[in-house]
């Protein structure tokens, strides 16, 4: 999928149509970001990535954190300058592969990740976790909400699918300990309709 494409409304990829805004586009911090915030799971410098429209960078950067966003599309990213200014918070954006995360090396101890992992094939999976590790220092927290395998089938709406095997398999040989792996359910209103999607809420500690 052309994410690039889609953020610009239009067509990300054959038989997709145009959206004239992103459905995760809900303009305000996810729920999982800022359920992990309370919970103060997280700590030190942040990367929001996969950070799309800003929302959540901005929300912790106005909760005080230093935050970088990074994402692949330059088109979402003038969208996040713009809400980050709006809110009168400092965060740094920047392009990035987030399967490469390239020069960036043990400067963060936070990464928050809302909706990015489940759009990874399998090498970017792992090219993800192992960027990741790098990117962080010792005892560092990955924070991810993915979409679970428990999302019933629906050729209008399909989805990617991650196992719990995947996360364990990935992120373990990655370098990084599984805390906390839990299910969990959102509602979305998609295209006029009411969607509920299963999750995946994950919290690993780096070795």
């Amino acid at each position: 999928m052309d994410f690039d494409a889609l953020y610009r409304g239009e067509s990300p990829g054959e038989g997709i149509p145009p959206m004239p805004t992103p459905p995760w586009d809900t303009k305000a911090p996810k729920e999982s970001v800022v359920s992990w915030h309370t919970h103060g799971w997280v700590h030190g410098d942040v990367l929001d990535i996969g950070c799309g429209l800003g929302d959540n960078a901005v929300y912790l950067a106005g909760n005080g954190f230093r935050v970088t966003g990074l994402d692949l599309s330059p088109t979402a990213l003038i969208t996040a300058e713009r809400r980050a200014k709006d809110a009168g918070v400092d965060v740094t954006f920047a392009v990035s592969d987030s399967t490469k995360l390239e020069g960036y090396t043990a400067e963060f101890d936070t990464v928050v990740d809302s909706g990015m992992f489940h759009c990874l094939d399998d090498d970017g999976k792992r090219g993800y976790a192992t960027a990741a590790h790098r990117a962080t220092r010792p005892g560092a927290t990955l924070l991810i909400s993915c979409f679970s395998d428990a999302n019933p089938s629906d050729d209008d709406w399909p989805r990617p699918a991650v196992s719990e095997q995947t996360l364990r398999e990935v992120l373990g040989g990655a370098g990084w300990d599984i805390v906390a792996l839990e299910p969990a359910t959102m509602r979305r209103e998609v295209d006029g309709n009411d969607v509920e999607m299963a999750f995946w809420y994950v919290r690993a500690q780096r070795r």
